[in-house]
């Protein structure tokens, strides 16, 4: 009794020495975001690998030669993965995420009744404090364009586009036209005066802009949710029959889950019961699985980027971004200009064993120096419409996380060249494949190419920035 009566006044004259004794220990500090920093955008290196000389990569679709089509797409994947040498919120950055985004490259007009801001250059815009990743809606999904009526937006996928440092340069750069006129790329207004000024009789295959330089790269990388706290449900693609729509298998209708905790470590395994109670809402999923977060490339939500997410997904209450969540990149298209019809390879997240019969690809070829999350995405190449140059056979390769939306006709037969290679530059509507059945003849095919519109050299981006509506 002694003793905790002097441990007892020990405790008590302690106390009356610190202020504040009698409350609750303070709350830990929220960790301080940043929303914008200066980060400058680091170019690929020029290796063996990148660029190829055109007359290789054509050599490799003369011939069919997947295998050395595939290792190119992985050399790419592992060139842009590097450390950019900068840190973003204490993060190190990967090349891929220093480089400009579509509100780098171009910039918003300004609004209605205001005056407009001085004009500034990509160079300038990207040397000034920025956001990394503004969120949106992916384009692909509002092609409605030509009869087709987009569906209701997908909520679990969210991307923006990055543009190399030579296709940023390029797209914010003019370039000489119809009678000797300069018209800036990144400008809406300029696309649609370049648009209507050819000269009467120009053919559809004269109708151009120029095109883009060789180490010229576009990306459109996808982002998911992952709370910082409990576990997060994330769709696991197993293909057309593991999920409640083989026609049209939207993320959200995959019944292959995975909960993803954001700590603690470990390979995939299945998810236990407990683990699955926990979650709020299972979907569509009947198969769990549980994995780590560090089997994504993720990043931290600052506030103004949480909101974006949010904003752009139309997510409230519990199931809304917060700073300090996580954007986990579930997948990335990823375009070369190494040769006049470009390089297409696009990659998502696959963790543990491949889809079953590794539609509409796999992670065959990964070469052994891949390292950390990367490890854990598939990939599809598709650098020719056909398996065979000059064949009938149609390639097929689509992200399951973008081409499967019902706003995409025929999504799992597509293929990224057929799709891309239809960009024009209009003051209507474009024309989308509805089918994927035959090649289709670039910039001559009178359904696509007419002499109302303008090819964008295989790119949506600039087709879609020049849309005024």
């Amino acid at each position: 009794m002694r003793k905790i009566a002097i441990a007892t006044a020990a405790a008590a004259a302690l106390c009356a020495g610190l202020a504040g004794c009698d409350k609750a220990p303070p709350a830990p500090k929220t960790e301080a975001l940043l929303d914008v920093a200066v980060i400058t955008p680091v170019p690929l290196p020029t290796t063996a690998d990148y660029p190829v000389a055109a007359a290789t990569i054509n050599g490799w679709i003369a011939s069919a030669d997947t295998a050395a089509m595939r290792n190119h797409a992985w050399q790419i994947w592992q060139a842009m993965a590097q450390p950019s040498g900068q840190s973003f919120n204490g993060q190190s950055l990967p090349i891929w995420e220093t480089w400009a985004g579509t509100s780098d490259v171009f910039p918003p007009a300004a609004p209605a009744g205001t005056v407009a801001a001085a004009a500034t250059t990509v160079a300038q815009r990207v040397a000034a404090p920025r956001k990394l990743r503004v969120f949106q809606q992916p384009n692909q999904f509002h092609h409605g364009r030509g009869g087709i009526t987009p569906a209701k937006f997908d909520t679990t996928v969210t991307s923006f586009n990055k543009f190399s440092p030579e296709a940023a340069t390029f797209l914010d750069g003019s370039h000489p036209g119809p009678g000797g006129v300069s018209y800036r790329y990144s400008s809406t207004s300029d696309m649609q005066k370049l648009n209507t000024s050819w000269p009467a009789g120009t053919t559809p295959p004269d109708r151009g802009v120029q095109e883009f330089p060789v180490r010229g790269i576009e990306l459109k990388p996808v982002f998911g949710l992952v709370h910082a706290k409990g576990l997060t449900p994330q769709p696991l693609w197993q293909g057309p029959a593991a999920s409640t729509n083989a026609q049209n298998p939207e993320p959200q209708t995959w019944t292959t889950c995975v909960l993803v905790a954001p700590t603690g470590q470990g390979p995939v395994r299945p998810a236990t019961p407990r683990e699955i109670a926990s979650i709020r809402d299972p979907g569509a999923c009947k198969t769990f699985l549980w994995a780590p977060m560090s089997t994504f490339y993720s990043v931290k939500l600052s506030a103004a980027e949480a909101q974006d997410y949010n904003t752009a997904n139309g997510l409230t209450g519990a199931d809304a971004a917060v700073a300090g969540d996580f954007a986990v990149l579930q997948a990335m298209h990823v375009n070369s200009k190494e040769i006049p019809f470009w390089t297409w390879q696009t990659f998502w997240w696959q963790p543990g064993a491949d889809t079953p019969n590794g539609f509409p690809g796999s992670k065959q070829g990964q070469p052994a120096s891949l390292t950390g999350p990367w490890t854990n995405y598939a990939t599809c190449t598709a650098y020719d419409q056909t398996t065979t140059q000059g064949g009938s056979t149609m390639t097929v390769c689509f992200n399951p996380y973008l081409e499967t939306s019902t706003g995409i006709p025929a999504g799992i037969t597509s293929n990224c060249m057929s799709c891309h290679g239809v960009a024009v530059i209009t003051a209507g509507n474009a024309p989308y494949p509805a089918d994927y059945k035959k090649p289709i003849a670039f910039f001559s095919d009178p359904l696509y190419f007419t002499t109302s519109n303008t090819h964008a050299d295989f790119s949506w981006a600039l087709a879609g920035n020049s849309d005024p509506n």
